[in-house]
């Protein structure tokens, strides 16, 4: 069983809500590639997980934040930028977004890098949204498997 933990700070999660995909967003795609480059930091050449996949997700938010959004928008999300389905990728409906093509990008294309093989292999999640006084915004992700 392999367990990988990692942190992405000063920023919510992506969040993949709507009819526009998330690959394709402005709005989303850096919180995409911080989260995809802060796994693969984590991950550190480790093999990708295909099977018994177990999330567990913390987000913390301050008051002062303004519309924080939907704990599970935010799992959908997180799920979704561990995961691209090959048939994603060659959905012209559902481009992804030039700016995964950049070379400071590369790294975390996804095209080149995967986390988790198939999301329908998570067996298991455990979420929560902290909205408190500290001023800090961050969100943790453990990932567990095989």
């Amino acid at each position: 069983m392999e367990s990988v933990e990692f942190e992405v700070r000063e920023s919510v999660p992506p969040r993949n809500v709507g009819a526009k995909s998330m690959w394709n967003n402005e709005t989303e795609i850096p919180r995409v590639i911080e989260l995809r480059r802060s796994a693969m930091e984590a991950f550190q050449g480790r093999r990708v997980l295909s099977e018994n996949i177990k999330l567990g997700i913390e987000i913390h938010i301050p008051k002062s934040y303004n519309k924080p959004g939907d704990l599970d928008n935010f799992i959908k999300g997180i799920c979704d930028s561990l995961y691209v389905p090959k048939v994603s990728l060659e959905n012209p409906n559902f481009p992804i977004h030039e700016y995964f093509d950049l070379p400071e990008n590369q790294d975390v294309n996804p095209r080149t890098f995967e986390i988790i093989r198939d999301d329908e292999q998570i067996v298991e999640i455990h979420a929560k949204k902290i909205v408190g006084d500290e001023e800090e915004l961050f969100y943790r992700v453990k990932i567990e498997g095989e």
